[in-house]
């Protein structure tokens, strides 16, 4: 059995549609895109400095891109100079997992963000982070 051109056209809208609605949701609404970095796994660890015109935050939502990753520490430097290092450890699918995390205190800005990570699988030799808050 053969085909037509509008036959095939159609399966693989149908497809697209599938992987579409299937698709984990990895950012829920409410939050707001913070930015988006590459790191290279011939580092293992990654200093991200947030814009000063970030508002100020309450939860961070990191979401893995482009590689599966493990992030076995995270420190958060708030504009005040005080740290924050959350107890986790984190093993991140690409496309597939995100991790909230809530802020100690009321909202405040952040000043940078320090990751100590390394990949799960070889796949490429870089991955992206993507930050969120609320």
């Amino acid at each position: 059995m053969k085909l037509s051109k509008a036959g095939l056209q159609g399966i693989l809208l149908v497809s697209l549609l599938a992987l579409i609605t299937c698709a984990p949701n990895l950012v829920p609404k409410g939050w707001e895109f913070l930015l988006k970095r590459e790191v290279s796994f011939a580092n293992s660890r990654e200093t991200i400095e947030l814009p000063t015109a970030a508002k100020p935050l309450r939860s961070l939502l990191i979401v893995a891109r482009m590689n599966d990753i493990e992030i076995f520490g995270i420190r958060i430097t708030f504009d005040n100079g005080e740290d924050f290092s959350p107890d986790l450890r984190l093993k991140m699918k690409a496309d597939v997992d995100s991790q909230a995390i809530d802020l100690p205190g009321d909202a405040r800005r952040i000043r940078r963000i320090e990751f100590r990570y390394g990949k799960l699988i070889r796949k490429t030799r870089r991955a992206a982070i993507e930050l969120w808050g609320k």
